[in-house]
């Protein structure tokens, strides 16, 4: 059984097909959220430099993650 095949079964598919197609149609809503979220990015203004304060809680949410 192939990669596909197993996963659509595991999904709860009727065929491989319909996985695909379940895929591409995520894929295409990821796209879009990522584009609207861009736009909104653009939309609020210029940017501005981050503080030392702001790198360093950055680096300590991601460290935090990765521990867990």
């Amino acid at each position: 059984m192939s990669f596909v095949d197993q996963s659509a079964k595991q999904g709860g598919f009727s065929s491989a097909s319909e996985y695909i197609v379940a895929l591409v149609a995520a894929a295409n809503k990821k796209h879009g959220e990522i584009e609207e979220a861009l736009l909104a990015g653009i939309a609020s203004g210029p940017a501005e430099p981050w503080t030392d304060d702001e790198w360093r809680a950055i680096r300590e949410r991601v460290e935090s993650r990765s521990v867990n």
